[in-house]
C-alpha cells in the first residue's frame, strides 16, 4: 500500500506540473500581445482622414451634436466662429437645405514636431483640403460651392477633434483636374 506520504507528494508533483504548463502558456500569449499591441500602433495620418470622414459624414447626416463634438470647446473658426456659434450656423444650414452632400480631397497632413504617438505632450496636425458642398444630388460643378480649408487637429485622448479652420471659397475651376476625382472616389 502506498504512504499518505508518497500520495501527497505525487499530488504535489502533479500540482506543479499544471502550475508550469498553466504559467509557460501566458509567456507566449503575454509576448503575442505585446508584439500585436505594437504593430496596432495607429497610424496618425489615417486617424485624421478618418477623423475628417466622420465629421464630414455626420454634417451629411445631419447629426448636430455628432458635428459639436468633432470640434475642440475652444474652436475658431475663421478668427470669429466659436464652437457654439459654427455648431448654430451648420444647424442654420440644415434648416435650410434638405439633401447635403460633401466631397473632401486632402492636400496635405502636417504632423507636429512634438507628435510621437501622443507620448510628447499634446499631439497636433495640420491638414489642408478642399471641400466641395452641395444640396443638390447632382454632382455638377455649377451646383457645387467649393472651399480651401487650412485646419489644425488636436489629439484628445484617442480622438482628434478639429481645434482651428479657416476657408475661402475658391472657384471649382481652380481644382478642376481633381473636381472629378474628388466627386468619384470621395474617400480621399
Amino acid at each position: 500500500m502506498m504512504s499518505i506520504h508518497y500520495v501527497e507528494s505525487l499530488l504535489q508533483i502533479e500540482n506543479n506540473m499544471f502550475k508550469a504548463i498553466r504559467y509557460s502558456l501566458y509567456i507566449p500569449l503575454a509576448f503575442s500581445l505585446l508584439i500585436l499591441s505594437g504593430c496596432n500602433s495607429e497610424d496618425p495620418k489615417k486617424a485624421l482622414k478618418e477623423s475628417l470622414q466622420n465629421l464630414v459624414s455626420a454634417v451629411e447626416q445631419k447629426k448636430h451634436r455628432t458635428v459639436t463634438n468633432k470640434l475642440t470647446t475652444d474652436f475658431r473658426g475663421n478668427a470669429r466662429l466659436n464652437q457654439q456659434t459654427m455648431s448654430a450656423l451648420i444647424f442654420r444650414y440644415y434648416l435650410t437645405h434638405k439633401y447635403i452632400k460633401i466631397y473632401t480631397l486632402i492636400n496635405s497632413i502636417e504632423l507636429s514636431e512634438n507628435h510621437v504617438d501622443g507620448i510628447n505632450g499634446e499631439a497636433s496636425a495640420k491638414m489642408i483640403f478642399h471641400a466641395a458642398l452641395t444640396s443638390t444630388e447632382n454632382a455638377l460643378p455649377e451646383h457645387m460651392r467649393v472651399f480651401k480649408i487650412e485646419s489644425y487637429w488636436i489629439k484628445k485622448e484617442k480622438d482628434w477633434l478639429m481645434a482651428t479652420a479657416n476657408w475661402i471659397e475658391v472657384r471649382p475651376q481652380t481644382i478642376k483636374l481633381d473636381l472629378n476625382r474628388l466627386i468619384h472616389n470621395p474617400a480621399i
